[in-house]
């Protein structure tokens, strides 16, 4: 018996291997509706997850329609309100305040042509500060940051990041300030930019140019094929790798503003995929938690089909794909009061493991019991052989490391894997249907 249990006792240590404790890392959400309207119940969904910090957006001229034209009912049923209601629950915000929002500039009228290192741009903006800080007492930030997915909009004009660092290195100081002044704490400034961007071989070195003027590194990150479909989940590690490459300096966390991955068949995704995506997370934010500090999982709820409708004029995309993309963001569902898609059990598992918060988790409907009857990869653990069998035909079997380095490829069925060290490993899977099976596995 004895020996029974220290095998047992072994064999789950195996299974965590390669997971970290939450150390000083930041989980937050993007917190939005059923189709109850109930938010109450959205947010306590999040917090069950471990939520400690909220991701809020709103753009400079939904405050300040005209240049000093404050608008009041959207300081007393914003600002007002989110003030007392998120310390309530013991919660942060990351307060999202758009200069850019992706495609075009969100300014008060009035600003409409000059540019941002204008004196007179960068004197509004501080008055708007004012006001903002007025009414936030009690809100603690986790972070501001001025602008979402500005490079978007920028593209590869240089001139205009310039423009932009010089009016962040103007604003960023005088932000600081007002925040220390009414909670004796520092205050973390970015400028959200997307992954794309930031890694990209040229305009990297552009959005360097406004990063350079930043506490941290704000990013959006959806691992999106030109199409609008999902890469693979296993997209995830190369993606966070290049990322921490390009900004490998401690002293400048970098911050997912958003996080996210379609479960819509029309973007090639499934709420499997989904939720191997956030596992996948899960993991490279372990590999990478000395540089990664804070990530918001987007979203809680999917949106229903008049949001999107809504959206979609916005960006000037008329693509199903793009459609079904946003629409399907949620890790629950919209309709109704909203039902828990895979995703939701499977991330409430990763923290559980990991010891994040009191929470716990539906291990029958986590990523521990996804794999499709119809295939079998074992043993696992294992420490020489890996066999795979499958009622579909599998085209290629690739094995990756906890890096989305991949160490292995082969259209073998019984693969060896002695050469390799110990350690967590993912198996992916590219069948002849077109679809992609992906499964976590241990090498002892």
């Amino acid at each position: 018996m004895k020996n029974y249990i220290l095998l047992l006792s072994f064999l789950f240590s195996i299974t965590v291997y390669g997971q970290q404790s939450k150390g000083n890392r930041t989980l937050a959400y993007q917190v939005d509706l059923a189709e109850n309207g109930n938010y109450d119940s959205s947010l306590l969904y999040a917090i069950d997850a471990c939520m400690e910090s909220v991701h809020l957006f709103f753009t400079w001229n939904d405050l300040e329609s005209d240049t000093g034209n404050f608008n009041q009912s959207f300081i007393t049923g914003f600002l007002d309100l989110i003030d007392f209601y998120y310390p309530a629950y013991n919660l942060e915000v990351e307060l999202q305040m758009a200069t850019i929002n992706t495609v075009s500039r969100t300014l008060p009228n009035g600003l409409d042509t000059v540019n941002f290192s204008d004196p007179l741009m960068i004197s509004y903006f501080k008055r708007a500060l004012d006001t903002v800080f007025s009414h936030l007492p009690n809100l603690k930030l986790s972070a501001l940051t001025i602008g979402n997915e500005t490079d978007v909009y920028w593209g590869i004009d240089s001139l205009q990041y310039v423009d932009y660092s010089i009016f962040i290195d103007s604003i960023r100081v005088y932000a600081k300030q007002k925040y220390f002044a009414l909670h004796g704490e520092d205050l973390n400034i970015g400028v959200t930019l997307t992954h794309h961007s930031l890694v990209d071989p040229y305009l990297s070195n552009l959005c360097k140019i406004v990063n350079n003027k930043t506490d941290i590194v704000s990013t959006t990150y959806y691992p999106l094929e030109s199409n609008f479909t999902m890469k693979p989940p296993s997209a995830v590690f190369t993606d966070f790798q290049e990322l921490v490459t390009a900004y490998p300096d401690t002293n400048q966390p970098i911050y997912f503003a958003e996080c996210g991955y379609s479960s819509s068949d029309v973007c090639n995704s499934s709420e499997a995929l989904q939720a191997q995506f956030y596992e996948n997370v899960f993991d490279a934010w372990d590999t990478y938690q000395s540089n990664i500090k804070y990530l918001t999982i987007f979203k809680t709820n999917d949106w229903s089909h008049a949001e999107v409708a809504a959206l979609v004029p916005y960006y000037g995309i008329s693509d199903t794909a793009f459609y079904e993309y946003l629409r399907t963001l949620g890790i629950r569902t919209y309709p109704g009061n909203g039902t828990n898609k895979l995703a939701y059990e499977t991330i409430k598992c990763e923290l559980n493991t990991r010891n994040w918060c009191a929470t716990s988790c539906n291990q029958s409907t986590s990523m521990n019991n996804l794999n499709e009857t119809n295939i079998s990869i074992y043993p696992n653990p294992t420490s020489n052989e890996l066999t795979i069998k499958s009622t579909t035909a599998v085209q290629t079997i690739q094995l990756m490391d906890v890096t989305g380095k991949v160490v292995l490829s082969s259209s073998e069925h019984s693969i060896q894997l002695t050469e390799l060290i110990s350690g967590t490993y993912f198996v992916t899977l590219f069948l002849s249907d077109g679809k992609i099976h992906q499964q976590k596995i241990v090498k002892l």
